[in-house]
């Protein structure tokens, strides 16, 4: 179910110009509408493309994300 929710970063102490690119519209506005299992980059099966020369970050951001999403599908007891 799309409600057209999506993500944002609140705060971060990643590099500038490398990791800090997880702030960026383009790698946040993938995240919107995906399935749990979309969650993850594509490396690892998902639907999220990382950030070049930031993988680290680009996954530490989606896990983040994706076990999110998984609490409060747990919480709401319900599925995706």
């Amino acid at each position: 179910n799309n409600n057209g929710a999506g993500v944002r970063v609140l705060s971060h102490g990643e590099t500038i110009g490398i990791g800090s690119r997880i702030t960026e519209n383009w790698f946040l506005s993938q995240f919107e509408g995906k399935t749990l299992e979309g969650l993850q980059l594509e490396k690892n099966g998902g639907e999220i493309d990382a950030i070049t020369g930031a993988t680290i970050s680009s996954n530490a951001f989606t896990n983040a994300v994706h076990d999110g999403v998984q609490i409060l599908i747990e919480i709401a007891g319900g599925g995706e």
